[in-house]
């Protein structure tokens, strides 16, 4: 088999497939701007996280069978190559910009939908489709945390969104998806949503009301933490954070303990925003290095 593991392996694998996950509660982590964190009434996201071989195993399924795949041009989130600039350039300059956001989107995936994406969809026989859903799927949802998760999510809601496709491109309407945040736009999108709306339904998902954006001229629009304007732009919110982030660090504020846990997540967010706005991520860059310096000189 193309996974180098044998038939009797991948069923003997499959068959206690359940026993290889340990969930846990996604905590949410303070960053390095922030004064504290958000209070929240909702349960923690639940982390399924597998392990062992059957997480090794994914791991494979998705380096040989899922990230080969050429996907359609407005699936975005979690394709290799392609980041949240290849999302943000699909609606940059229109007048108007629609966003909505599907419920509980993994674990709303079923164990059924995952099977028919491997035999509809990638074209394997029932049998194997059947054995590689057992594989990549969890107390019949798809699994947060394993590695062909994203990838089997993408092409869940492409086995399902032709409809609203068709009614986009018959309206002039641009789409597209960042796993489970979909984003239309042009000169009149609104009338799609109620399309989008009972296509998903009929999916077996539901959309979050209080996510649903509507942003027309004269308003900011913001795309996954992108300003749409006529370039890609920084939220100067963010940036005034990341330079509170790195005065507390000048300022001698952060532990010896966090310090390099602190630098790298600084790090991290400044990456971010230079892959948005090149020159404002130099700068950042410019300074955190100088007080990385600083502090190191000052430690010896």
């Amino acid at each position: 088999m193309l996974l180098g593991t044998s038939r009797i392996e991948l069923r003997r694998i499959a068959a206690h497939a359940g026993s290889y996950y340990r969930p846990f509660p996604k905590k949410e982590k303070l960053r390095p701007f922030q004064k504290k964190l958000a209070v929240t009434k909702k349960p923690p996201r639940m982390i399924d996280n597998p392990e062992g071989e059957l997480k090794l195993l994914q791991k494979k399924i998705y380096r040989v069978l899922l990230k080969p795949l050429v996907f359609p041009h407005y699936l975005c989130g979690g394709v290799p190559g392609k980041t949240v600039l290849d999302n943000v350039f699909i609606h940059l300059n229109a007048p108007f910009l629609v966003t909505l956001d599907i419920k509980k989107f993994f674990r709303r995936i079923t164990t059924f939908q995952v099977f028919r994406v491997w035999n509809e969809v990638l074209n394997c026989s029932p049998r194997i489709s059947k054995l590689l859903a057992q594989l990549t799927t969890f107390e019949r949802h798809l699994p947060q945390g394993a590695p062909t998760s994203t990838l089997l999510a993408n092409l869940v809601l492409f086995s399902i969104d032709k409809k609203i496709r068709d009614e986009c491109a018959a309206q002039g309407v641009a789409y597209s998806t960042w796993v489970d945040d979909l984003a239309f736009s042009g000169v009149n999108p609104r009338t799609i949503v109620n399309a989008a709306v009972q296509c998903l339904a009929k999916g077996g998902f539901s959309v979050s009301h209080r996510k649903l954006k509507l942003k027309g001229p004269g308003t900011r629009k913001l795309l996954n933490g992108v300003l749409l304007n006529k370039f890609p732009g920084v939220l100067p919110d963010r940036l005034k954070q990341l330079r509170s982030g790195i005065h507390k660090l000048s300022a001698g504020e952060i532990g010896e303990r966090q310090l390099e846990k602190y630098i790298r997540q600084l790090q991290g967010s400044i990456a971010h925003v230079a892959s948005i706005n090149p020159s404002k991520g130099a700068n950042l860059k410019a300074q955190l290095l100088k007080t990385v310096a600083e502090t190191v000189a000052v430690g010896a």
